[in-house]
């Protein structure tokens, strides 16, 4: 009959040892490497946060000033009209000063001159009451 029993031979058991060891040692290390890739992924998304809040206090501040840049430009372009229309209506009035016309108009209406031989009435205005 054939013994069940099997013969176990046993190994180098220094060999095993170096081997466990190895493995003990590439454990270590890669719980090493591990805490290491925490530790700086950690730095870059705090890094990372920092740069994100700076960017964004810098862009609503920017925002901030080029809506009232955009306002002020509003105002301004609306005194330009304004100064546009008073310069022209001051060209006209040049214009009207240097026409003898009105010149002597202006002297008969506000100082009540005349010219020789020329008699001036003044007659009242209508008013809006004496006008019903």
């Amino acid at each position: 009959m054939v013994s069940k029993e099997k013969k176990v031979t046993e190994m180098n058991r220094s060999y095993v040892r170096q081997e466990e060891q190895k493995q003990k040692r590439q454990q270590a290390q890669t719980g090493r490497h591990r805490r290491g890739l925490v530790r700086r992924l950690t730095a870059l998304g705090v890094v990372g946060a920092a740069m994100a809040v700076v960017f964004a206090v810098l862009l609503t501040s920017q925002l901030t000033t080029l809506e009232a840049k955009k306002t002020e430009r509003a105002q301004l372009e609306q005194k330009m009209e304004n100064l546009k229309a008073e310069e022209a209506e001051l060209e006209q009035k040049v214009k009207n000063y240097n026409d003898l016309d009105y010149i002597a108009e202006i002297a008969r209406r506000d100082y009540y001159l005349t010219k020789p031989g020329e008699t001036l009435y003044k007659v009242p205005e209508k008013t809006a009451e004496s006008a019903d």
